[in-house]
């Protein structure tokens, strides 16, 4: 073979190559989508670029070293007049194929266009009783605060897509943490509640409803309420939040925890064996769930009621209730994405990888 003039014409492929793809990116840059220019996803890959100056140097080195042993040792192909223009072809369109597969593994982006999808978010209010009376270890030796919260944590670690606030309530309401999506960010917020958090005791539902509700946005998304108390001490309060919750379909879960023959108020809930609240009689107080309240109250707000004495609640019931409140309120949408172009690049590649099997195939020697 020779090489000069298999070095001229890979001179020549390589020119070609370079001038596709610098006319291909000066078009992309200056065309008329606005600011939709080409971009790549993972233009790391750019660097097995690198690989393909060694792969020429190891063609080149590699018939070197044949056309010399075929000198030395004989060969009857050696002297024969070879076609330079095959062998480098050849090369080229592997080059070519490779050179597009690392251009399709960088994933180029071009453009923007349309998909349609359904949006099944939910804003969710956690409003969790903080009152004395959830310090009451009647689950299993537990109180209820802690299976609260972990009731809470469970429900979180469910949840994908939905934003989720908490708001702490007793004699009156704060919000703890606004709505958020990011879950690891309120599971810490969740785990820190204690009751003394909140000094004015009793069990302020209306104020607890109305700071729920103002946590919400203003979008279409779907709302939904999730109160957790023992449904004591609660003060019969009239206000316009029940009618404003159903004539915007704000959906209502009232979860009572504790049981009915109650427990004890410890005085410091830190403490196992802390002294216990006493009435000015010197009475012990005992605390017990109220599950009619709860009752009457999701009954009030067109909601749920789910009433459990277990350590460990079973959260099917409210995830199915969630998911069924998604399911409804659903939205057709539209949204825009980058549109990936990498397949024109994985079939510029196979053509080029197909067309070399061709050239292959074509004696190089007369």
């Amino acid at each position: 073979m020779k090489m000069r003039k298999y070095l001229i014409y890979t001179a020549l492929y390589i020119a070609f190559f370079m001038l596709l793809l610098g006319g291909l990116s000066s078009y992309f840059e200056h065309s008329n989508q606005g600011n939709s220019s080409l971009v790549f996803v993972k233009p790391i890959y750019f660097q097995l670029f690198w690989l393909l100056p060694f792969l020429y140097a190891t063609f080149y080195w590699n018939q070197i070293r044949k056309d010399r042993l075929a000198k030395q040792y004989g060969s009857p192909m050696f002297g024969m007049k070879s076609n330079s223009f095959i062998s480098a072809s050849a090369q080229f369109l592997l080059i070519t194929s490779l050179s597009f597969i690392i251009i399709a593994l960088s994933q180029p982006v071009y453009g923007k266009k349309k998909v349609q999808g359904i949006s099944k978010s939910m804003e969710i209010a956690l409003c969790l009783d903080v009152s004395n009376s959830m310090n009451v270890r009647d689950l299993q030796g537990e109180s209820r605060l802690e299976v609260a919260k972990r009731t809470i944590s469970g429900l979180i670690s469910q949840l994908s897509g939905e934003k989720i606030g908490l708001c702490l309530f007793a004699g009156n309401a704060m919000v703890q943490m606004p709505l958020t999506s990011d879950y690891q960010t309120a599971q810490l917020f969740t785990s820190e509640v204690q009751s003394a958090y909140i000094s004015e005791q009793g069990t302020n539902v209306v104020e607890a409803l109305e700071t729920g509700v103002l946590m919400f946005s203003k979008s279409n998304e779907p709302k939904c309420i999730v109160m957790i108390t023992d449904g004591e001490d609660h003060e019969n309060q009239q206000s316009e939040i029940f009618n404003y919750i159903r004539e915007q379909q704000i959906a209502f879960y009232g979860i009572g925890i504790g049981t009915i023959n109650g427990g004890s108020i410890p005085e410091d809930p830190s403490q196992l064996n802390s002294s216990v609240k006493r009435n000015s009689n010197g009475f012990t107080v005992i605390s017990k769930l109220n599950p009619n309240y709860i009752k009457e109250l999701s009954n009030r707000l067109n909601g749920t009621a789910i009433i459990t004495s277990e350590a460990y609640p079973d959260l099917n019931a409210i995830l199915t209730e969630i998911n069924r409140a998604k399911s409804t309120k659903s939205r057709n949408l539209d949204f825009e994405i980058k549109a990936s172009i990498y397949e024109y690049a994985v079939l510029v590649a196979l053509i080029s990888l197909v067309l070399w099997f061709i050239v292959k195939g074509i004696k190089t020697y007369e």
